[in-house]
């Protein structure tokens, strides 16, 4: 087991748990009672609130937003007996995301750069870069270069 790597100037609330062989990069913020699983990667300046669950072997990309109650999972089969269906799968979450309140991720999901997940959403499947997603399952319901607030 390694240690995890914490970059320059990163924020940590308390409560917070940052499991082995973690990197996270420079000028993050992780607030209160979050999760951050071990072989995980955050990149530079991400902001995460309170009560954030990163699975294990999730990369996260620079710049990404997660509000509070944000879960990835990693394992589709959790009670499986068969060790193959064991496997965990990360998510990606690309450059720029933002991800509203109590959002879900589903094993293996990647979040394309600059993507907007609606709060409550779960995730099923990829989201496509620029996309805005909402709903359960989540859809893809505008892109976000056409919103005022991101132009």
């Amino acid at each position: 087991h390694g240690p995890a790597v914490i970059g320059k100037r990163v924020f940590i609330g308390e409560f917070t748990q940052i499991r082995e062989r973690t990197e996270i990069g420079d000028d993050t913020r992780i607030g209160s009672h979050n999760q951050i699983q071990g072989d995980c990667v955050i990149g530079r300046e991400c902001r995460f609130h309170s009560n954030v669950h990163i699975s294990k072997d999730t990369k996260v990309g620079d710049r990404v937003f997660i509000a509070p109650g944000f879960v990835c999972a990693n394992v589709r089969f959790p009670r499986a007996t068969k060790p193959e269906y064991l496997k965990a799968e990360g998510c990606v979450i690309e450059d720029d995301v933002k991800i509203g309140t109590n959002v879900t991720l589903l094993p293996g999901v990647r979040i394309g750069a600059n993507a907007l997940v609606g709060a409550g959403a779960v995730v099923t499947k990829d989201v496509p870069a620029h996309a805005i997603v909402r709903g359960n399952p989540a859809k893809i319901v505008g892109d976000v270069r056409e919103l005022d607030a991101y132009k």
